[in-house]
């Protein structure tokens, strides 16, 4: 299993726009090939961010899916611009 997680950290005015993104994505997002499980994890305090884990058959249907459009616009912010963000996305990657 190849385990992955993104974190956005998503300024408060700009939250409901990433939610309405996670909202069209998701559906896309389960029929994935290689994609055991997903988990979108919205914020519990104004400094926390949203956490999408997903978890793979191995690495290389990942990386297929970062070559899809929807795995392109999804890890790169899901269509929000930079200044929407506090910091950059951050990625933890747990390949056992």
């Amino acid at each position: 299993m190849f385990a992955i997680a993104y974190h956005f950290p998503v300024l408060p005015r700009h939250r409901d726009a990433f939610r309405h993104a996670w909202q069209a994505a998701h559906h896309v997002l389960a029929q994935t090939i290689g994609l055991h499980t997903h988990d979108f994890v919205e914020p519990r305090h104004r400094r926390d961010t949203f956490t999408l884990r997903l978890a793979w058959d191995d690495p290389s249907s990942f990386e297929r899916f970062t070559r899809t459009w929807v795995g392109v616009w999804l890890l790169n912010g899901m269509g929000l611009a930079r200044d929407a963000f506090s910091r950059p996305i951050e990625t933890h990657v747990d390949g056992t």
